[in-house]
């Protein structure tokens, strides 16, 4: 978001288009609509579920973007950022004679991350799994650990996922959705952080907490944040959850005032 402040302060206008239904496809609609609306507030278009047909030269300079959404559409640039995702890339990574097997080039990996060849581990991006950094981290610590005949440590099941925009958006576990699709009888609170002190204090921007829990054992399940310090916050829900604590596990804990954690409080407690 930073970003579009730049080329707000630039005069420049910044359309965003993103050929998946909504923004962030991989996370929660609603954090995804929070961030279009937010986006729209700060003057940027946002077109979901749109193609790009052409980008061409725009004479005097600059480019002009032609796409289809609704109906087929254009775009003036100064600039055009063009990102496809990520996949695995193994090209030279192996010596002659060793190859790893591998499936739609990510290198496939049992539950001690050892590869097809006996003594070749692999870890992160290449065995196509999460690819974020602290993921990958913990998956070498284990790894290490798992060659040195020592248990696994650290718990990969649970890997949050942050983004920086402002406010930040983080999350972990199972949204409401993921979890009546799992057949799970969840229930969800969500506190505004517009009643949140030290959100009041930094003038930060309209957010939220929501955690997700069983409904008969108050069981955490998993937490989406769209606030100020979000990433910082959900390391909370992640420990919790692989702690299996309960929301009332939670509640128990008194948190300082004013902070933007504090809000945590309000939502494992249903205020």
């Amino acid at each position: 978001m930073e970003f579009a402040a730049l080329y707000e302060a630039l005069g420049t206008k910044v359309t965003v288009i993103e050929a998946m239904p909504q923004l962030l496809p991989n996370l929660d609609r609603e954090l995804a609509q929070s961030l279009k609306m937010l986006m729209k507030k700060r003057g940027i278009t946002v077109c979901t579920g749109a193609k790009v047909e052409t980008i061409r030269q725009r004479e005097g300079g600059g480019l002009i973007c032609e796409y289809t959404a609704e109906k087929q559409e254009t775009a003036e640039a100064d600039l055009v950022l063009v990102c496809v995702g990520r996949r695995p890339y193994t090209e030279g990574l192996f010596a002659g004679g060793i190859l790893p097997e591998a499936e739609r080039g990510r290198l496939l990996v049992n539950e001690r991350y050892e590869t097809s060849v006996p003594g070749v581990y692999a870890i992160g991006d290449v065995t196509g799994g999460i690819m974020l950094a602290h993921a990958a981290a913990a998956e070498g610590r284990n790894a290490v650990r798992i060659m040195a005949g020592l248990p696994a440590a650290e718990d990969v099941q649970r890997i949050p996922s942050c983004i920086y925009t402002e406010p930040e958006i983080a999350c972990v576990g199972m949204s409401p959705d993921e979890a009546k699709a799992a057949g799970i009888d969840a229930d969800s609170r969500k506190v505004l952080m517009g009643a949140n002190g030290r959100t009041v204090i930094a003038g930060g921007e309209r957010g939220y907490i929501r955690v997700t829990f069983e409904k008969e054992t108050g069981k955490l399940l998993g937490a989406q944040l769209m606030c100020e310090r979000a990433t910082d916050i959900v390391s909370e829900f992640t420990m919790a959850l692989s702690a299996g604590l309960t929301v009332q596990d939670m509640a128990k804990t008194v948190r300082p005032h004013p902070t933007f954690s504090e809000a945590v409080s309000d939502a494992v407690r249903g205020l």
